[in-house]
């Protein structure tokens, strides 16, 4: 059991206990299990039993076939007057029909959905290998013998600080769910009663009634939230002891307005009175975490820069080849005028933080934007592109969402057999999201799949305006609070997604947006990409901000943007 566990887990994927029951009653539960993983279309972060109901009638149907053919093999044998042969023959038929199923189904799917005959799949094949060879062109680079970048005399300093890579203990299961709960309560809890006075003589929910007063001060999570017909705010709170119900009146703009940026799974703390009938509490005032009003940010004692090189999605033919292309060169010292080569020498850190290859089957009709079908051979091309960064500066890479991950959130970091293409290469390999210092400089690097929740769960902030969102993460203490949300979460034990510590730099990609802004001391970007606009994208009618590099100088904490978006080629 445990190793069905563990073969559905290593794909992000979790078993609901009755679905594991029905895996384990089969004759062969581990074949079992890996048939249902070859024929799933994508993993999903709770497997139910109802799901693996649906892939066995799919393949109830596909047997129905197996009859037939098995049918029309007895028929051509019915001049064999040994029954037993024919028997043997239609053992042997069922097996070879089963063994397709079992094996190859998924694969078969995919490409009856890709070529009609043999002939599309071969032409297809060696259009492949033309596309992988001649993807991203090769580029000369330079040795410029009057460049001599700082970055280069100085010892890279990088500690780990959170990271899930190694320490992921969940299996999925409810007290799984029950344990990340709890420690992101109790976490956020003594944040709060810590750094806010109006937290600090909180009660029990179910101690409300028993108040000698009707003020009371709360904390818990948010387990729902609606709005009234009329325009109030409803907000249901938990905590260890009980549930209860919260109004903030529309007739109070100021509470209103923060009980609208409220969103399920987050910790709270709320003063209000007991109304008449003491069932419901009327908001006075609803506090998050938040940071201190002035982080003290930390600064190098070295004069270097950090530079930050979010969503590559090598593999996809919208990859900015050009604008890449000169980048490599800048970095190296080829292009740019003498303050810009002064910048690029002093770069030791490029970090990372997700979408490093365009992935498979991400969005809809990715397939036909893909210069790589095999998302192997996109960290084989990512690789050979990073051979042209220089070797004095240090890469800290993370994967995100299209990367061959877990889907689940926190991430750990590549598996081995990616890692092993970068041989050569000074590279640090870290979980999604990770704590890091560089010298000194603490840094919270995160990819930003549940931007998107954010957006779509609180009304003004928008989706191509993330740096809005990362101040409320801040605000919040939390990166991805909302479970079932957009962004799968993983059931472990500690909650990765807590901002526990305060970082002075905080950056995100996935948007495909270049910001850099500041909010009570932390330096905030998201980091641009080097994608151009998608079909996806088209049709959703978002714009991207792509093949910009911001860029922080760790010594005094200045950040700046190098732009290659309008790059015109020279060099020097």
């Amino acid at each position: 059991m445990k190793a069905i566990l563990k073969l559905f887990s290593e794909h992000g994927t979790f078993i609901q206990p009755d679905a594991l029951q029905y895996i384990s009653s089969k004759e062969t539960p581990d074949e079992f299990a890996e048939f249902i993983i070859k024929n799933l279309k994508e993993y999903p972060l709770i497997l139910t039993i109802d799901q693996i109901k649906i892939i066995e009638q799919n393949i109830d149907e596909e047997e129905d076939v197996i009859s037939t053919q098995i049918t029309e093999e007895n028929e051509q044998d019915n001049k064999n007057p040994v029954k037993e042969q024919r028997t043997e023959r239609n053992k042997e038929i069922q097996t070879r029909i089963l063994s397709q199923i079992y094996l190859n189904t998924h694969q078969r799917r995919e490409n009856e959905d890709e070529y009609e005959d043999e002939s599309d799949i071969d032409d297809q094949n060696n259009h492949e290998e033309s596309t992988w060879s001649t993807s991203v062109k090769t580029i000369e680079i330079k040795k410029i013998k009057t460049w001599k970048p700082v970055a280069r005399e100085y010892e890279p300093e990088v500690k780990i600080l959170k990271d899930i890579t190694g320490k992921s203990t969940c299996e999925g299961t409810t007290q799984d769910f029950a344990k990340l709960f709890k420690n992101r309560y109790t976490v956020l809890k003594k944040i709060l009663q810590s750094q806010r006075r109006e937290t600090t003589n909180t009660i029990p929910i179910n101690r409300i009634k028993k108040n000698n007063t009707d003020e009371v001060h709360l904390i818990g999570i948010v387990k729902n939230t609606k709005t009234t017909s009329n325009g109030h705010r409803l907000i249901e709170l938990e905590d260890e002891t009980g549930t209860v119900n919260l109004i903030a009146l529309k007739n109070n703009p100021e509470v209103l307005h923060t009980a609208n940026e409220v969103i399920n799974d987050e910790v709270i703390g709320v003063k209000g009175r007991l109304s008449k009938n003491k069932d419901l509490i009327i908001i006075q005032s609803i506090v998050f975490p938040d940071i201190s009003i002035q982080h003290t940010k930390q600064k190098a004692d070295v004069p270097v820069y950090a530079a930050f090189l979010s969503d590559l999605h090598i593999g996809s033919k919208m990859f900015m080849e050009e604008q890449w292309h000169a980048f490599l060169k800048w970095i190296n010292g080829n292009l740019g005028n003498t303050r810009q080569r002064d910048v690029a020498g002093r770069i030791k850190y490029i970090i990372v933080p997700g979408d490093i290859v365009d992935g498979i089957g991400i969005y809809p009709n990715q397939e036909k934007e893909l210069a790589i079908r095999d998302i192997y051979r996109q960290y084989e091309e990512l690789a050979k592109q990073f051979q042209y960064i220089p070797d004095h500066i240090t890469i800290i890479m993370q994967p995100g969402n299209h990367d061959a991950v877990r889907p689940a959130e926190p991430q750990p970091a590549f598996e081995k057999e990616i890692q092993d293409l970068f041989q050569g290469k000074n590279i640090i390999f870290a979980g999604n999201p990770c704590y890091f210092s560089l010298h000194g400089v603490e840094v919270l690097s995160y990819h930003g799949q549940s931007l998107l929740d954010y957006a779509t769960n609180i009304q003004h902030l928008k989706y191509n305006e993330p740096i809005e969102i990362m101040r409320m993460m801040l605000k919040k203490r939390h990166l991805a609070p909302v479970y079932g949300g957009y962004t799968p979460l993983a059931p472990e034990h500690l909650d990765y997604m807590i901002i526990d510590k305060v970082p002075d730099i905080f950056v995100t990609g996935h948007v495909h947006i270049s910001a850099i802004d500041d909010y009570r001391g932390v330096t905030l970007i998201n980091a641009s990409s080097w994608q151009a606009q998608t079909m996806y994208q088209q049709m959703l009618n978002f714009i991207p901000d792509s093949a910009k590099l911001p860029i922080v100088d760790l010594k005094t904490g200045n950040a700046t943007t190098m732009d290659f978006s309008q790059h015109q080629s020279y060099s020097v």
